[in-house]
């Protein structure tokens, strides 16, 4: 697409969409900003461009030396003072500015040098995105799609590319490629994917604050309300997670994972067995040696009303066992054999597991 000529024909949406990354980037978010961050890409495909492009700038920016992006700021201008900022980054409904308390912490932020180089933060990168989109020049996509599945649903789904994602349930997917990248965004869920290798376009998958690079390899993203997982198969991948002037990076080969939380910190690189963690894609689910309070809490991830765990002296009793994933709540209701609990079922028909008396 023609960036420039997307950002002149209508400064609303790209205001919208810088206020938007800066929030959700921010690490402050709320769950309800989120959810209306996504339903405002959702209205327009227009909406959904502009906020890819600057975030596409955003997380470029992340990989270029503090001198580099000196410069760029500098050549750009977007380094402006504070009293321009609210000119810049505005919120609340669309065509409307943010609340009183969300304008002036973004008005009060200091755009210096100074203040960017030392991590002003989520503010000051999608300044730079918004200042850069217009000299930005960028291939339209050759291909784009959403996908999504329900719960207990599992899906596979073969890309232009030759590479191949397998959806768990209750996941949202994004993916677009371009003729030198590809790019997928994690929204919610599970996916394990099998990269088709090509140099000459990366692939990457976003997932909160998490950045996954690859060439060629198969690896599992796992993401949820708290942290997002990675792991790998087979080949090698690059974790990358943190703001640009403190990111952290991780390496990591077959059978090895990370976790990135919420807060930007990445895990060391745990060894793991990748082929059980995957399982799902079978229709299973692998326990070996895990706590009882984990195998509920997983088995939850599969059941439309999610167990009450009430036996709390037998959270670190282990269990080990494969089970069918197609029939979560048998899962729970067996595990008396296995543990010296008991199962009951409430009137909504939930499940609660007890300690056995």
């Amino acid at each position: 697409m023609n960036a420039n000529a997307d950002i002149q024909g209508d400064d609303g949406i790209r205001e919208r969409a810088a206020y938007w990354l800066t929030r959700i980037h921010s690490g402050e978010a709320t769950h309800a900003e989120v959810d209306a961050c996504a339903a405002w890409r959702r209205a327009d495909p227009a909406h959904d461009r502009m906020y890819r492009s600057m975030d596409y700038v955003w997380r470029a920016s992340q990989h270029l030396p503090e001198q580099q992006l000196r410069a760029l700021l500098d050549s750009s201008g977007a380094a402006m003072p504070a009293d321009r900022a609210s000119d810049t980054v505005t919120g609340g409904a669309a065509g409307q500015r943010p609340a009183k308390a969300e304008a002036k912490a973004i008005t009060h932020a200091s755009w210096s040098r100074r203040r960017f180089a030392y991590g002003a933060g989520a503010v000051s990168a999608a300044a730079v995105a918004a200042a850069l989109l217009p000299n930005l020049r960028s291939d339209p996509a050759q291909y784009e799609a959403t996908f999504e599945t329900a719960l207990g649903e599992r899906r596979q789904i073969a890309l232009p590319d030759d590479s191949v994602v397998d959806l768990n349930g209750k996941t949202h997917l994004r993916v677009a490629l371009y003729g030198d990248r590809r790019e997928v965004e994690l929204l919610a869920g599970e996916a394990f994917f099998s990269v088709r290798r090509d140099t000459a376009r990366p692939f990457t998958v976003q997932a909160g604050e998490a950045l996954v690079t690859v060439t060629g390899t198969r690896f599992d993203v796992r993401r949820d309300a708290a942290s997002v997982d990675v792991s790998v198969e087979s080949g090698s991948v690059n974790v990358a997670a943190g703001p640009w002037w403190h990111r952290r990076r991780r390496d990591l080969v077959a059978d090895q994972a990370v976790r990135v939380g919420t807060d930007r910190r990445i895990s060391d690189v745990t060894r793991v067995t990748t082929q059980n963690l995957t399982a799902w894609r079978e229709g299973k689910i692998v326990f070996k040696d895990a706590p009882l309070v984990l195998v509920v809490a997983e088995v939850n991830r599969y059941l439309a009303l999610p167990a009450q765990f009430d036996a709390a002296p037998l959270a670190d009793f282990r269990i080990a066992g494969v089970f069918n994933l197609d029939a979560p709540q048998a899962v729970l209701e067996a595990l008396p054999a296995i543990a010296p609990v008991r199962v009951l079922r409430l009137p909504n028909g939930a499940l609660r597991i007890v300690a056995a008396r």
